[in-house]
């Protein structure tokens, strides 16, 4: 019998994780995250952030692409000064993409923004970044929060042991619970900004 047929389905059931590693952890709980801005607050998630991502791999790519295309046509002795242009290429693209990964996204996992159907107030944007160092069981999320007028940032730094259960089952309501206080504050601070 299928989870459908009973009435369960995939996303209905509990998130479970090896809670010994880290990075399984960290990217439950991210997606948790993720699901709760989502699903619960209505956020529509802005890829900007992660498509910059993307075109600098494309680019990459395209030049990996050019340099075996000329190299069939062309081979090896003819295509030499074409292979060490794009192997440089290359290369100074992969340092622009691991710079782009450390310092501009910086552990930001989700960029979200919620738009008022009235048309009245302007749109509010949210982005959420996480740390989890290995073998710490510190789980750090920021918040920062923008309302088109004021930016606010909430931390929130608990222990992993607050999210999942001995069996490294995670309690949603848990988490979102601290979610919801963290994002309350955040509005709550740009609005006595004003």
């Amino acid at each position: 019998m299928s989870d459908t047929a009973a009435g369960v389905t995939t996303a209905d059931k509990p998130i479970k994780v090896n809670k010994w590693e880290t990075n399984a952890v960290k990217n439950a709980l991210d997606d948790a995250c993720k699901k709760y801005f989502k699903e619960t607050l209505n956020f529509s998630e802005d890829y900007k952030l992660m498509d910059g991502r993307l075109y600098i791999s494309f680019i990459a790519c395209l030049f990996s692409g050019y340099a075996l295309i000329y190299d069939w046509l062309n081979p090896f002795p003819k295509s030499r000064a074409i292979l060490i242009l794009c192997v440089i290429a290359y290369f100074i693209l992969m340092g622009i993409l691991t710079f782009y990964m450390q310092f501009i996204e910086h552990g930001k996992f989700y960029t979200g923004k919620l738009v008022d159907r009235a048309g009245v107030d302007p749109v509010s944007r949210c982005t959420v970044s996480s740390k989890l160092k290995k073998y710490d069981d510190k789980y750090q999320l920021t918040l920062d929060y923008n309302d088109g007028t004021d930016k606010t940032t909430k931390s929130l730094k608990k222990s992993i042991g607050n999210y999942f259960d001995e069996n490294g089952v995670l309690c949603y309501d848990r988490f979102t619970a601290d979610i919801r206080k963290m994002y309350d504050e955040a509005r709550l601070n740009a609005r006595k900004a004003k």
